[in-house]
């Protein structure tokens, strides 16, 4: 094959892993949207659900089961891909959108599964210790549109359009020159029909494919996640200058540490096991790969005590460590799996593939079930899929490890479009860090006149089942606050596509921003300014129901002009059990104030003005609350529990503030952006 159909490949396969990952997160988010988040209307859903699994089945027994010609396949998906992710681009509609991600994702899983067969039976369209590199391409093109983007991978952002004809254009010219049905013919013509399959390669076992699932979700949940990572670490903090100068190591959000962070080390190990491990006796690199990925296994169940709790200098530190060898391992055991053993029969990768899916939709659900039920730690999860990964590792490989491989002679070194294309990404990426660190500017202002809101954004999901990170910052936008609350806020979180949206939100306004998790690191409030925060904590609060999801409390001290406030920011539980503690709790931690002049308590407070709880909030001597939007307006004020014409039927969020503070103005405002209504006020 001539040199630039084997650029031509390299690109493409890239370009099509970046669609993988980017179509697997919006599934995630589709499916928590539109199916989680619904689910007590089940029966709705169905009609949805019914297309999808038929449509499914019927792409599925077209490209597994017909006899349509092999040559033919690769072309048709690729435009099936093409076609699928324009209309990700623009459909509005929550259960289109659904049924489109999800197409594409299996499209895209069917397409790699072609593209195997077809270097199997030729290897002039790519090697596979090429096909890694090409891998990681993808990663890198991913990882710019993240930093670009500020960490949102929502295939409907605008900002995605243009990249999005780009990559539609070369997949469309890469597969009219490489993959047209008789170009592929040729190739399968000059194989003869021969087996070309290496005899000395092991054939891969079913097992490798329940492996390559559960590793998929762990890569995609945790070690290739920079947004899950930068939650462990005290980048944030010292973005917004909530650490000591001393410790001013990065100019941009987290995530862009770790992406770099994960991006070199993907390439130096490539580089490593191609050049160097790949030319050692097969029964020591069996034992590097058992050990590394059991050095993972150590590291990701040690993080429970080392990193779950505070953030400090140790988290960071152990948490680089734990990456970099988490990615330096993934990499070697999917290398390992690509070059030394054979995907020899279309039936078995046929099985293979449906183990691959069912695996990981376990693990998934498995990940649901723990997050929303039992409210235990992501570490504790992880620790689970590293372990399953390490045992059926162990299963597939110790007992073979008299098998020797004896390879074909082939070239084993870096190809050099892949050297050049991974300098330029990495080059891309470190200026892209470079400009949104400039353009992370924060509008500071000296308007002594604050003017406050406190906004439950139900995790950026909309009443609409459509999230929309735009439409909230659009929605925050039309009221110019200098100080926001906001609830339910995830961060690298999966159900939310791993997006940072503190970061996101903090970007896209302008503001300071601290980030207060609750019961792990991937939930909770978050406070944006645009008054310096000077400090800020988090405070647990205390739950009278064990199995209550549990909840944090911010303070934060702000120089507001000449003078200093402290916000307090909470989401309390929904047991009412739980709220008459930890109101009464909340009440003696601003008590511990020097004075009760500059303090608001703000947030989903879970409870109306009749209730129990409201009466605690000034029961004690010392505190006289203004409930801000009582004081200045006669109507209820209702902001959440919205009827079918998102017509809001209770009140239950609220701004509280100190005497000396008058409110001038408070109004409730509700858009679609969130199954609850913002609270605004200005003083």
């Amino acid at each position: 094959m001539p040199r630039y159909q084997n650029i031509s490949s390299i690109f493409l396969v890239g370009i099509i892993f970046n669609l993988f990952i980017e179509s697997f997160y919006n599934v995630i988010v589709d499916i928590n949207a539109h199916i989680f988040m619904n689910f007590s209307d089940i029966l709705s859903l169905m009609p949805t659900l019914v297309i999808a699994a038929s449509i499914l089945i019927v792409e599925f027994f077209l490209f597994m089961l017909a006899k349509i010609k092999k040559s033919y396949k690769p072309f048709i998906l690729l435009y099936l891909i093409c076609g699928l992710r324009i209309s990700s681009q623009f459909i509005i509609l929550p259960s289109a959108i659904f049924i489109v991600n999800f197409l594409l994702l299996f499209t895209i899983l069917l397409f790699f599964m072609a593209f195997i067969v077809l270097i199997e039976t030729n290897d002039a369209y790519m090697l596979f210790s090429h096909f890694m590199g090409s891998v990681i391409i993808g990663l890198g093109i991913y990882f710019t549109l993240l930093v670009v983007n500020i960490s949102s991978n929502l295939t409907s952002d605008v900002i995605k359009i243009i990249p999005t004809f780009i990559f539609v254009g070369i997949i469309i010219f890469v597969n009219h020159s490489l993959f047209s049905p008789k170009s592929v013919e040729k190739l399968l013509s000059d194989v003869g029909g021969k087996n070309t399959n290496d005899p000395n390669k092991k054939s891969i076992s079913l097992f490798h494919f329940i492996i390559l699932g559960v590793l998929f979700v762990f890569s995609t949940m945790w070690i290739f996640n920079p947004m899950a990572l930068s939650a462990y670490d005290i980048i944030n903090l010292n973005i917004n200058g909530l650490i000591s100068n001393s410790m001013n190591i990065w100019p941009a959000y987290g995530f862009t540490y770790y992406i770099l962070l994960i991006l070199i080390t993907a390439v130096l190990s490539y580089a490593l096991i191609v050049n160097y491990l790949f030319t050692l006796n097969q029964k020591l690199l069996r034992i590097i790969i058992v050990a590394s990925i059991g050095l993972t296994c150590a590291l990701t169940i040690y993080a429970i005590f080392v990193i779950q709790n505070d953030l400090t200098i140790v988290s960071s530190i152990y948490t680089s460590i734990m990456t970099i060898i988490g990615v330096f391992s993934i990499i070697l055991y999917l290398s390992y799996l690509f070059n030394f053993y054979t995907f020899d029969s279309s039936k078995k990768l046929f099985v293979g593939i449906i183990l691959f899916f069912v695996s990981a939709v376990v693990f998934l659900v498995l990940h649901m079930t723990i997050m929303w039920y039992e409210y235990m730690s992501l570490l504790n999860h992880l620790s689970i899929q590293i372990i399953t990964c390490l045992a059926l590792i162990l299963i597939c490989e110790v007992k073979d490890l008299r098998y020797s491989f004896n390879l074909k002679e082939r070239p084993l070194h870096l190809n050099k479009t892949i050297i050049i294309t991974f300098t330029a990404i990495l080059i891309i990426n470190i200026i892209s860090i470079g400009v949104v660190a400039q353009n992370s500017r924060v509008e500071s202002t000296q308007n002594p006149d604050a003017t406050l809101m406190i906004w439950n954004i139900h995790n950026a999901i909309g009443d609409d089942d459509i999230i929309s990170l735009d439409r909230i910052v659009q929605d925050i936008k039309k009221y110019s606050p200098e100080i926001v609350g906001l609830n339910e806020v995830d961060l690298g979180a999966l159900k939310t596509s791993s997006i940072d949206l503190p970061s996101y939100f903090a970007h896209n306004l302008n503001m300071y921003y601290f980030y207060g998790y609750a019961f792990y690191k991937h939930y909770g409030n978050v406070i944006l300014s645009k008054y310096p925060i000077l400090e800020a904590e988090i405070i647990p609060l205390p739950l009278a129901v064990p199995s209550a999801e549990p909840r944090s409390l911010i303070r934060a001290r702000l120089q507001v002009d000449t003078s200093i406030w402290t916000v307090f920011i909470t989401h309390l539980s929904t047991e009412e059990d739980d709220r008459l503690i930890q109101v009464p709790f909340i009440v003696s931690e601003i008590e511990k104030e020097t004075t009760f002049e500059g303090i608001v308590w703000m947030g989903d407070f879970n409870f109306e003005p009749s209730s129990t709880e409201y009466s605690l909030i000034n029961s004690t001597s010392i505190l006289n609350f203004t409930d801000t939007y009582r004081f200045l307006n006669s109507d209820p004020g209702y902001t959440s529990h919205f009827d079918e014409d998102h017509i809001p039927h209770k009140r239950i969020d609220y701004i509280m503030c100190s005497p000396d503070l008058l409110p001038k103005t408070s109004e409730v405002f509700c858009s679609l952006s969130s199954d609850h209504c913002s609270v605004i006020t200005q003083f």
